[in-house]
C-alpha cells in the first residue's frame, strides 16, 4: 500500500467520521474480530480492510491505515491517539 495515495489532509476527516463505528473482521485463525475504529491499530485496519463487504468501508480502512502508517504511529498506536495528539498539535 502506497502512502502516497491517500493525502493526509483528505484522509483526516474519514478517519474522525469512521472513529466511532465498528469494524469486523476474521483474524489468522478465522476467528471473528469486532472493534471499534477508535481502538484499532494499523495492522487491525490492514486486516480489516479486505474483510469489509461495504466498498466503500474497505477502501476507508485503507486510507486510515495509510493515514496511520504516515502518521509515523508506533504499531501500537490506536487512532483515537493519533487523532487526539493531531487534534492538539493543529488546535494548540
Amino acid at each position: 500500500m502506497d502512502d502516497a495515495m491517500y493525502p493526509v489532509d483528505a484522509v483526516r476527516p474519514v478517519a474522525r467520521t469512521l472513529r466511532s463505528a465498528k469494524l469486523s473482521w476474521y483474524d489468522a485463525d478465522y476467528r471473528l474480530v469486532e472493534k471499534v475504529a477508535e481502538d484499532m491499530i494499523m495492522q487491525e485496519f490492514i486486516d480489516a480492510a479486505e474483510d469489509q463487504r461495504d466498498r466503500t468501508l474497505r477502501e476507508n480502512a485503507r486510507k486510515i491505515a495509510a493515514f496511520m502508517n504516515h502518521d509515523g504511529a508506533g504499531k501500537q498506536t490506536t487512532l483515537g491517539e493519533i487523532l487526539d495528539r493531531d487534534d492538539r498539535l493543529w488546535r494548540g
